[in-house]
C-alpha cells in the first residue's frame, strides 16, 4: 500500500505544482482561477487519498474524508464566488508596465 500512496501524494503534489506555475504565468483573472480550481481539487483531493492510504484505516481517517468533502465543497464555491466579483467589477486584463 505504501507504493500507491506515495503515487497517490507525487501526483497530488504535481497538481498543485503545476496550478502554481499556472497561477503565476497566466495573466487574466480568468485563466488562473481555471488553473487553482482544478489544480486545488485534484492535488488537494489525490494528496488526501494518498494519506489515507498510507495509514491504512484508522480512526484518523474519517477525519481525512471530511476534509477532502470539504474541499470538494467550498472550493468551486470560492472560485465562483472570485469569478463573479471579478465579472462584476469588469476587471481586464492586466497590462506589463
Amino acid at each position: 500500500m505504501t507504493i500507491a500512496s506515495t503515487v497517490f501524494m507525487a501526483l497530488g503534489v504535481c497538481f498543485v505544482f503545476v496550478g502554481s506555475v499556472g497561477i503565476l504565468r497566466l495573466r487574466d483573472v480568468y485563466s488562473r482561477l481555471q488553473a487553482s480550481g482544478v489544480s486545488d481539487n485534484a492535488g488537494l483531493g489525490l494528496i488526501l487519498i494518498g494519506l489515507i492510504l498510507h495509514s491504512g484505516w484508522s480512526s484518523q481517517d474519517i477525519t481525512l474524508l471530511l476534509l477532502l468533502l470539504l474541499i470538494l465543497i467550498t472550493n468551486p464555491i470560492v472560485t465562483h464566488s472570485i469569478a463573479r466579483s471579478a465579472f462584476v467589477q469588469r476587471h481586464r486584463q492586466e497590462d506589463d508596465s
